[in-house]
């Protein structure tokens, strides 16, 4: 796990946000900005992007919800298997970004398991598998209506040029 210690990462019982989980946010977030600001996947300033908005979702993992909009449809009613490798692509490198890594992509692996609907939100999560700096082993998964869709694993390496 890439996490340096185990942390309490949930919100407390009021509602109220707990300190850790923001910093890692604002940490992510941070990096995401500096390192590809435009980037098609999770800029929030890409009006024609798609958009995400990766949170902490405890345990070293990120969790962000997709809309699945009919403007990404592949075959008639689902979404394209590009967009969906897309975005869990997306998930692993904020994943990194929340443990302060700057890498890239350097060999993906994706399970199209069922289609996945439009005009239903996916929830789209991803944590590491393994940390062999420079080198992370990445997973990712979309589900929708509780159903895993679509899972990824991915190489990652650390690039001083991103």
């Amino acid at each position: 796990m890439l996490a340096a210690k185990t942390r309490d990462k949930a919100r407390h019982p009021d509602g109220h946000s707990n300190p850790a989980t923001d910093l890692d946010r604002t940490r992510g977030h941070a990096l995401r900005e500096i390192a590809h600001p435009r980037c098609i996947a999770c800029s929030p300033h890409r009006k024609s992007g798609l958009r995400l908005d990766f949170r902490d979702a405890g345990e070293g993992r990120v969790r962000a919800t997709f809309d699945c909009a009919k403007i990404f449809e592949g075959y008639p009613g689902y979404l394209h298997g590009g967009i969906i490798s897309t975005v869990l692509d997306s998930a692993m490198t904020n994943c990194l970004f929340a443990q302060g890594h700057r890498a890239v992509t350097a060999e993906l692996a994706v399970k199209y398991r069922a289609p996945v609907s439009l005009e239903r939100a996916a929830v789209i999560e991803a944590h590491a598998a393994r940390d062999m700096y420079p080198l992370f082993i990445m997973e990712a998964s979309l589900a929708q209506d509780g159903q895993t869709k679509a899972t990824a694993t991915a190489k990652f390496i650390v690039s001083q040029g991103v």
